[in-house]
């Protein structure tokens, strides 16, 4: 889905027809006219994107419509409209990177590991893992004869929870995810520039994000009352439209007490400073579920510095076992690093030791240099 800015021309016309192509620093978009949304649906069914970051655009008075290498979607806020069938090959081309059925790119699940790591651990996928690497443009590689076929094209569009790890088209072998290791690289929602026009924010997809933060873009409003919202007796699920997740959170107490988390996790990267204030005064993270939000503020370089104070203030009122778990987030100990840039690291070490309480300096620096697990 497209949320990397683009200017929004309608153009009416008796069919769809080229019109320009724009390129920036991240996309190229292949920008067409048409008469309308059916019109405008019809033309990108039939009109493959194989390669990331590239968007066929349709123009049409009932708005615009894109296909990138995943979906059909709404260009003005992203929502998709389906997953793009790929045209299948009979008979397959060999390549290093692509789907040598349909010809797509097959997009590496990025594992990310501490190089010292490198080749001393396995990834197994769960089969709703499987079922998800459609949604990523993801997909395998035979571990015999070394063809790559992309998720799509191994029969897991529909398979969701219940999918089963593909064979090879060619030969019927074993086959296994195509993996890269490597830290993932993490975006920061601090950089919006501020609200759009309807006075709202995306917030952008996490790649260490899961179903309670960071699964999918998320487009929230840019003024939010905080306590009012985690206030209600029924809070509304972060992307509703998706029956994986819904089905994942569930309904109920239990749902409610996940949803509070997830909007928690929100707020705390909610590029707005005052609705981040509103959490930390009214609603400071103070379980396993938030921390990792809390260890992002710390580290986000676009944070304001009386923000990022206020959040250094709340990490002093956690006990010990929490406190030494948000350090472990904060300074990557364990299988998994956070991503974060090593000045901001420092730079958060910094505001937490500025506003230490006196009694617990010595926990403070002993946790630094002690053992990397997690404190019990």
């Amino acid at each position: 889905m497209s949320f990397l800015g683009r200017g929004n021309n309608d153009g009416p016309g008796s069919a769809v027809r080229f019109k320009h192509t724009e390129k920036n620093d991240t996309a190229t978009y292949h920008v067409h006219t048409g008469p309308g949304r059916q019109a405008a649906l019809d033309f990108l069914r039939r009109t493959p994107v194989r390669d990331e970051l590239v968007y066929v655009i349709v123009e049409t008075p009932e708005g615009n419509f894109g296909r990138d290498l995943i979906y059909l979607f709404r260009e003005a806020d992203g929502a998709t409209i389906e997953l793009a069938e790929r045209p299948r090959s009979q008979s397959p081309t060999p390549s290093s990177t692509r789907c040598a059925w349909c010809g797509c790119v097959v997009v590496p699940c990025v594992i990310p590991l501490n190089d010292e790591m490198k080749g001393t651990v396995t990834s197994y996928s769960t089969y709703a893992e499987l079922a998800g690497l459609v949604k990523t443009g993801g997909g395998f590689r035979c571990d015999p004869c070394a063809l790559l076929q992309c998720a799509v094209c191994s029969g897991l569009a529909g398979a969701r929870g219940s999918a089963r790890a593909p064979a090879c088209l060619a030969c019927g072998g074993k086959v296994s995810t195509r993996m890269e290791v490597g830290t993932v690289g993490r975006p920061d929602p601090g950089a919006a520039a501020g609200p759009d026009a309807e006075n709202m924010v995306t917030l952008p997809y996490d790649p260490l994000g899961d179903e309670l933060w960071g699964m999918a873009p998320l487009r929230v409003p840019w003024s939010i009352d905080v306590p009012g919202l985690l206030s209600r007796q029924s809070l509304p699920y972060l992307w509703p439209d998706d029956s994986d997740y819904r089905s994942y959170i569930g309904s109920g107490e239990r749902a409610q007490g996940l949803l509070r988390v997830s909007w928690i996790n929100v707020f705390l990267h909610h590029p707005n400073p005052d609705v981040v204030l509103q959490c930390l005064r009214t609603a400071p993270p103070d379980n396993m579920l938030n921390l990792a939000s809390l260890a992002d503020l710390l580290a986000r370089p676009t944070a304001a510095s009386h923000v990022r104070e206020e959040a250094s203030r709340v990490f002093w009122r956690l006990g010990d076992g929490s406190a030494g778990y948000t350090l472990n987030v904060l300074l990557s100990r364990g299988l998994i690093p956070s991503g974060y840039d090593t000045d901001a690291v420092h730079r958060a070490l910094g505001l937490l030791r500025a506003a230490c309480p006196r009694e617990r300096a010595g926990w403070f620096e002993a946790y630094l240099t002690g053992p990397d697990e997690d404190e019990e």
